[in-house]
């Protein structure tokens, strides 16, 4: 069964809500490494068509957190650099 946009963004919202602390960040690595293990979801959100490099694929009305999809066509050169009170995988 193919992890879909929502359930991922649900389990993520819950975990964070349950806990926005460390516990619950850690429940939404999970997640991440569970939609980064599937293909379809890969395909369906990442596609190699993206217009842009970066796309805002889903904004959670009640916690205010965004998921967004980077599709970078070939290298890309990047620095250190912070996120602020965010991260990003």
């Amino acid at each position: 069964m193919t992890y879909t946009l929502n359930k991922f963004a649900e389990e993520c919202h819950d975990a964070l809500k349950a806990d926005p602390g460390p516990a619950g960040r850690e429940k939404v690595l999970d997640c991440v490494r569970k939609a980064l293990k599937d293909e379809a979801f890969i395909k369906a959100y990442l596609p190699d068509t993206a217009e842009k490099e970066r796309n805002i694929i889903f904004e959670d009305p009640d916690l205010g957190f965004c998921i967004c999809a980077h599709v970078y066509k070939g290298a890309k050169k990047g620095f250190p650099h912070d996120h602020g009170s965010t991260w990003a995988i």
